[in-house]
C-alpha cells in the first residue's frame, strides 16, 4: 500500500497536467520583423554618408564633433536621475535572478530549540511520578529539497533571466533617452539664445530707426503714418523679444534637469554658423541589425521570452510537487546531555503534493500566463511597426530639413541684398522709410526661421540615432550574467 500510492499520486498528478496544459485562451504567433516597403536612401550631395555600424560604442554623439555637446551628455549620464534609476531596478532585477537561482539548491538550515511543557494531567497521555513538566533541548542541522522533475522551478528561473536582461535593455534605452534629449535640448538653448541675439539687434536697430523718423517728423520731413509705422514694428520687436526669452529660460532649465545640475559653459551660436551637416545618417541591414540595435525592440522581446517562461510555469503547476527532507542532530532534557551518544536523532522524509481541488485556481492562473504572454507578443509586434516607422520618418526629415536649411540659407542672403537696396533708395529719396522697414521686417523673419531650420536639420540627426538604438555595438556591451 505504501509503494503504491506514490504511482497513484503521480498518475493522477500527470493526468491533471495534461487536462492543465490546454487553455481555452488561444497562444497567438510570434510577430515576424519584415518591413513595410524597402530601404532605399540617396545620400545628397555635399554629405557623407555615415552608417552606425561605423561607430562602436556608445558614443554616437562624438559623430558630431562638438566638445561643448560631449560635455553636456556625460554629464547627464552621470547624474540624471532616470539613469540611476534604471541602474537600481537592474541591480534588483539581478538579485531576483539569484534567487531564483536558489530556488534549485537544497535549502539547508541549523536550529536550536529548548523548551517547557506540562501536559495536562486530565488528559489522555497519563503522567508518571506526579512529573507533569518537561524540558527538552534540541540541536541539529536540517535540509529541504524540491525536486524540479517537470522543470517548473527552471522555467521561473529562464523568467527571471529575461527579466534581468530585459531591465538591462531599459538601462541602454534610458541611456539613450536621456543622451538624445540632452544633446536637443543643447541645440534648443543655442538657437535660441542665437534669435535672442538677433533680436536684440533688431531692436537697437529698430529704436535708431524710430529716432530718426521721430526726428524728421518734427521737422516737417515726413508724415506721421511714416513714424506710427517705425513706432510699431519697433514695438513689434520689442514685444517677440520677451517670449523669445522665456523660451530661452525653460529651455536652460530643462537642460540644467536633464544634465542633474548647473550646465556647463555653451559657446554661442552665430549666423556663419548655420551650416548645413556634413552627416547623412544611414540605416544599414534593416531589419535584422535594428532588432540587436534598438534597446526597446530587445526589451520587448525578453519580456516576450518571460512571459513564456511564466506560462510554462503555470501549465507545471498541474504536476506534482516532490520535496525531500531531512534532520539530524541531538535531543535530551537536560542540556549536560544534549551531546552524549543517546541524544541522537535523525529523520528523513519524502513528500509529494498532488493539487486536486483548489476551485479552479491553477487553471485561472494558467490562463492569465496565457494572456500575459499573448500581450507581450502584441507589444512586441507594436515596438517593431514603431520602430520601423521612426525610420522612415527619420530618413524623410533628414532629406527635408536639409532643403529647408539651404533655402533658408539663400532666403537670408537674398534678403540681405534687398534690405541694403532699400536703404540705398531711401538715402537717395527714390523710396520712403515703408520700403525699409518692410524688407527689414521680412529679414528678422528670415534669420529667425534659418535659425529654426537649423535646429530641426539637428533634430533630424539626432532622431535618426535614436530611431536607429544609438551608437553602440551590441556585441560590445552585451550583458553577461
Amino acid at each position: 500500500m505504501f509503494k503504491a500510492l506514490p504511482k497513484t499520486a503521480i498518475a493522477l498528478g500527470l493526468t491533471l497536467a495534461l487536462t492543465g496544459c490546454a487553455s481555452s485562451i488561444p497562444l497567438l504567433d510570434r510577430f515576424t520583423a519584415k518591413p513595410e516597403q524597402p530601404t532605399q536612401v540617396v545620400v545628397p550631395e555635399n554629405a557623407k554618408g555615415v552608417g552606425m555600424s561605423q561607430v562602436q560604442n556608445e558614443a554616437w554623439w562624438l559623430l558630431l564633433g562638438d566638445p561643448a555637446l560631449t560635455a553636456v551628455v556625460e554629464q547627464a549620464l552621470r547624474n540624471n536621475t532616470d539613469v540611476r534609476l534604471a541602474n537600481e531596478r537592474l541591480n534588483e532585477a539581478g538579485a531576483v535572478l539569484g534567487i531564483a537561482k536558489s530556488q534549485k539548491w537544497p535549502s539547508i538550515f541549523g536550529q536550536f530549540t529548548t523548551g517547557r511543557n506540562r501536559p495536562s494531567q486530565a488528559g489522555n497521555v497519563p503522567v508518571f511520578g506526579g512529573q507533569n513538566v518537561y524540558e527538552s533541548q534540541q540541536f541539529g542541522i536540517g535540509a529541504t529539497w524540491e525536486l524540479d522533475l517537470w522543470g517548473r522551478i527552471g522555467a521561473l528561473e529562464d523568467a527571471a533571466r529575461a527579466g534581468f536582461m530585459q531591465q538591462g535593455y531599459n538601462v541602454r534605452g534610458v541611456r539613450l533617452s536621456v543622451a538624445a534629449t540632452a544633446a536637443s535640448l543643447y541645440t534648443q538653448v543655442r538657437v535660441l539664445g542665437l534669435q535672442v541675439k538677433v533680436l536684440e539687434q533688431t531692436l537697437e536697430s529698430r529704436d535708431s530707426a524710430y529716432k530718426l523718423a521721430k526726428q524728421r517728423y518734427d521737422v516737417g520731413l515726413s508724415n506721421e503714418l511714416q513714424l506710427r509705422q517705425t513706432e510699431a514694428e519697433l514695438l513689434a520687436v520689442r514685444a517677440q523679444l520677451p517670449d523669445t526669452r522665456e523660451q530661452l529660460a525653460r529651455a536652460q532649465n530643462a537642460l540644467a534637469v536633464i544634465v542633474g545640475g548647473n550646465t556647463p559653459e555653451l559657446p554661442n551660436l552665430a549666423v556663419e554658423n548655420l551650416e548645413l551637416t556634413k552627416l547623412f545618417i544611414l540605416p544599414e541591414n534593416t531589419p535584422s541589425e535594428l532588432l540587436l540595435r534598438r534597446p526597446d525592440l530587445a526589451a520587448a522581446e525578453q519580456q516576450l521570452l518571460a512571459g513564456e517562461a511564466n506560462l510554462e510555469a503555470a501549465r507545471k503547476a498541474f504536476f506534482p510537487t516532490i520535496g525531500l527532507s531531512a534532520f539530524g542532530g541531538r535531543e535530551s532534557a537536560d542540556l549536560s546531555d544534549l551531546f552524549s551518544g543517546p541524544a541522537r536523532i535523525w529523520s528523513f522524509q519524502t513528500q509529494i503534493t498532488q493539487p486536486i481541488f483548489q476551485a479552479g485556481r491553477l487553471f485561472d492562473e494558467r490562463d492569465a500566463a496565457v494572456a500575459r504572454r499573448n500581450q507581450a507578443v502584441l507589444q512586441y509586434e507594436a515596438s517593431i511597426r514603431t520602430a520601423f516607422q521612426e525610420i522612415y520618418d527619420a530618413i524623410v526629415a533628414q532629406r527635408e530639413a536639409r532643403e529647408r536649411l539651404q533655402a533658408r540659407q539663400e532666403q537670408v542672403q537674398t534678403l540681405t541684398q534687398v534690405v541694403r537696396l532699400a536703404q540705398l533708395r531711401v538715402d537717395n529719396g527714390v523710396a520712403n522709410q515703408l520700403e525699409l522697414l518692410d524688407a527689414q521686417r521680412n529679414l528678422l523673419n528670415a534669420q529667425l526661421s534659418w535659425a529654426s531650420a537649423w535646429q530641426s536639420q539637428q533634430g533630424a540627426s539626432l532622431a535618426m540615432i535614436r530611431a536607429l538604438g544609438g551608437g553602440f555595438n551590441a556585441e560590445q556591451v552585451a550583458l553577461k550574467e
